[in-house]
């Protein structure tokens, strides 16, 4: 006769004193004792156990969609939200066949173009740290880490590479930084530490330069409450610059650093500067130029700082919908700099909520689709591909869970 494995009777009963908890809490009677269960038929135990342990989600997710969103003091860092299960379900059908090729490949494009010091190139930037950044984090949403899974060797050498060029200042930069400044790539950098230094012991020192880098963002915030390319509080900020910056600081908040609260309000505060009443953001203040995907930009700095209910939130997302769904793939294919504003767009849409993104998504999925090249790689006008290919990387790979920068 063949028993029920320890294994099962175990996972059943933890099972069980959850259900029980859940009960009590609610005021409920605790349910009657399971009976003695029957043999186990070679090959059910684990169907049978995952549907138990999906009943417990379930349930646990139904309680927390009646409690809604809880706050733990005033800092929006520790906003918790309710557990949408369901999302599980839809991440797979929005990882089609069609979207894991197109992910290969561009990974695979990524992992072959890593130069021999660990960094990354791109036509207009050689060298640069904010290229590098977002290479490691396209391989970091395949669910690889510093020296574990597929691309772990390319992002520790990344790693290293960013390490290498924190300058004394704090300022992560190298060779080949934006001629304009050096504050677009310093924030992708201290995103990319910051999100792999719980997984590199062996670099204690990444700490110290996240902090370092953390500083100096604080120490080159315009007078006018944005930031721009320099590291001077002198001149004028831009919105998708600002905006980079509050999303940043927020991610270090959240991750135990010291960050100015006075700092990100003045942040959000010039983003709000930059909004127009029908949903679209300037690029400046004082700027003409305003489109949907500058919403998504504005969008992620409010909702990043836990402005969930902000009144300018609503116009920026029902903007970005309504461009998705009019314009055709080809429209949208032949706009300039699509891959980046895509990228920022896919960004706002999921954090509002999935009655957004779902739909969003699969457009995003096919324009991508006419846009990827046959070796793997995504081009801007400018011939530059991987910052492209890695930002369209990140995208497709966002219902995979693994980004904490898709977040609600």
């Amino acid at each position: 006769m063949v028993g029920t494995p320890v294994s099962a009777i175990v996972r059943r009963t933890l099972l069980l004193l959850g259900l029980c908890v859940l009960n009590c809490a609610a005021g409920e009677a605790a349910p009657p004792a399971e009976p003695t269960p029957a043999p186990a038929v070679e090959g059910e135990e684990g169907a049978a156990s995952s549907e138990s342990e999906d009943e417990v989600h379930a349930l646990l997710a139904k309680r927390d969609r009646e409690k809604g969103a809880q706050r733990f003091g005033k800092d929006p860092a520790f906003l918790v939200f309710p557990r949408p299960l369901d999302r599980n379900e839809k991440a797979k059908e929005m990882l089609t066949p069609e979207v894991a090729a197109m992910t290969e490949k561009a990974l695979a494009f990524l992992a072959r173009t890593q130069d021999a010091d660990g960094g990354w190139s791109d036509k207009q930037y050689p060298s640069n740290t904010g290229v590098a950044s977002l290479a490691c984090l396209a391989m970091m949403a395949e669910g690889s880490q510093p020296r574990v899974g597929r691309f772990g060797k390319h992002i520790d050498r990344g790693m290293e590479f960013l390490l290498k060029n924190v300058q004394s200042s704090g300022v992560i930069a190298g060779k080949g930084s934006n001629p304009y400044g050096p504050m677009y790539e310093h924030a992708f950098s201290t995103l990319a530490l910051l999100l792999a230094q719980g997984d590199m012991p062996w670099r204690p020192e990444t700490r110290d330069a996240v902090a370092k880098a953390i500083q100096a963002i604080g120490k080159a915030q315009h007078l006018d409450g944005g930031w721009r390319y320099g590291f001077t509080r002198e001149g004028s900020s831009d919105l998708s610059v600002t905006a980079n910056v509050i999303w940043v600081l927020r991610m270090a908040k959240k991750s135990g650093f010291s960050v100015s609260a006075e700092a990100i309000a003045k942040g959000v505060k010039y983003v709000e500067t930059c909004s127009r009443p029908d949903g679209t953001f300037r690029y400046r203040q004082f700027g003409l130029h305003a489109g949907p995907s500058l919403g998504g930009i504005g969008i992620i700095a409010m909702a990043g700082n836990g402005a969930l209910d902000h009144d300018l939130i609503p116009a920026a997302r029902d903007r970005i919908d309504y461009d998705y769904r009019r314009y055709t793939i080809d429209d949208l294919r032949q706009r300039e700099y699509f891959v980046y504003q895509c990228f920022y767009a896919s960004l706002a849409m999921y954090s509002v909520g999935d009655k957004y993104w779902l739909p969003f998504y699969p457009k995003a999925v096919k324009v991508l689709a006419a846009l990827q090249k046959p070796d793997g790689e995504f081009t801007d006008d400018f011939g530059n591909s991987v910052y492209t290919t890695a930002m369209a990387a990140i995208v497709l790979q966002a219902p995979m869970g693994y980004m904490p920068i898709y977040e609600r």
